[in-house]
């Protein structure tokens, strides 16, 4: 049960501030147990407010841009070289979406507590762009260190537009998305321009209202314009009205996709990479499937992968516009 701190004599105190308990003695703090040195601030938009501390439920914040510009501020008070403290933002998932982020909090993790993020209406913990910008666009900015868990990204906009769900306009480094939805969306569901040790796990790029022209862009859509490392994308599902994945980026060192499905219009799987950088640098693709129209022949329809397809690609099954194909393919 928690206590008045500050009449404490002996005994246990609960200092909801710091989320930690406290032992006193003759009135002075002897010994502290706080749960993790960050702070978890508790969101949600219909009971929540701009002016609370965001500190528990009941004093919880109204959306999660007010808890990143506390979190901030929070890690900012730590001593150089210690402000990696990391927090937790928790989102309640209600009948209405949160507005769209315009700033993340580094070192810091997203938890949605709701509905599957994989489908759609109330109670899903939803982040949402409204048909006028990115649900969530990092800018030019460098993120490392934020993980997502249970949260839908969502962006109303027809396919062709310029809209994402979800926008690494930059770069993000260190960091993961586990059991997320990113839908509809105009240009594609997820965007990434550079990215390295990023693990994506059930994660699904899907439509529900619109479809996007891509489930997921890496790089930029003319040119290699950044990495592609280090990353590890298992047990999810891209689709797209041209391409389920598309990848521009020529760095992909030890880089794996594995047990996923591309599901695209023309393409399932685009892999891009000119080969630029070496063997080096190639991504893998391992137990994958492919579907895409763009032609009946092999490594032109389920997947397009421009050099050493049968280097890259093991165990894998492309659907070239109902013709199946075995990735790298058998001779005896």
């Amino acid at each position: 049960m928690g206590r008045n701190i500050t009449a404490s004599k002996r005994g246990f105190g609960y200092d909801p501030v710091t989320r930690s308990l406290g032992v006193y003695v003759d009135g002075a703090l002897a010994a502290s147990f706080p749960p993790t040195p960050g702070r978890t601030y508790f969101v949600n938009n219909i009971t929540g407010a701009s002016t609370n501390d965001g500190l528990s439920w009941a004093n919880a914040m109204d959306q999660p841009s007010t808890a990143i510009t506390a979190g901030v501020a929070y890690q900012a008070t730590h001593a150089t070289n210690n402000e990696y403290i990391r927090n937790t933002i928790v989102m309640q998932g209600t009948a209405t979406a949160y507005e769209a982020l315009t700033s993340l909090a580094g070192y810091t993790d997203y938890v949605g507590i709701g509905a599957d993020p994989t489908g759609n209406g109330g109670g899903i913990a939803r982040i949402d762009g409204a048909g006028a910008k990115d649900s969530v666009d990092t800018g030019s900015s460098t993120v490392r260190g934020v993980n997502f868990y249970n949260l839908q990204f969502t962006h109303t906009s027809t396919p062709g537009t310029t809209y994402y769900c979800f926008d690494i306009a930059g770069a993000m480094y260190r960091s993961r998305f586990e059991h997320c939805g990113f839908t509809n969306g105009g240009a594609a569901c997820f965007h990434a321009k550079s990215m390295g040790s990023i693990i994506i796990d059930d994660c699904h790029c899907m439509q529900d209202q619109f479809n996007a022209l891509y489930g997921a862009l890496i790089g930029s859509t003319s040119a290699s314009t950044g990495n592609f490392n280090n990353c590890w994308i298992k047990n999810s599902n891209f689709h797209g009205n041209t391409a389920g994945f598309l990848n521009y980026n020529n760095s992909c060192s030890n880089t794996l996709l594995e047990n996923c499905t591309f599901m695209g219009g023309t393409n399932g799987f685009v892999d891009l990479d000119n080969d630029a950088n070496g063997a080096a640098h190639y991504l893998h693709i391992v137990n994958c499937y492919g579907f895409g129209t763009d032609s009946t022949s092999i490594n032109a329809g389920g997947f397009e992968i421009t050099n050493h397809y049968t280097l890259k690609a093991l165990g894998c099954m492309g659907n070239d516009n109902g013709t199946l194909h075995n990735y790298p393919t058998i001779t005896d």
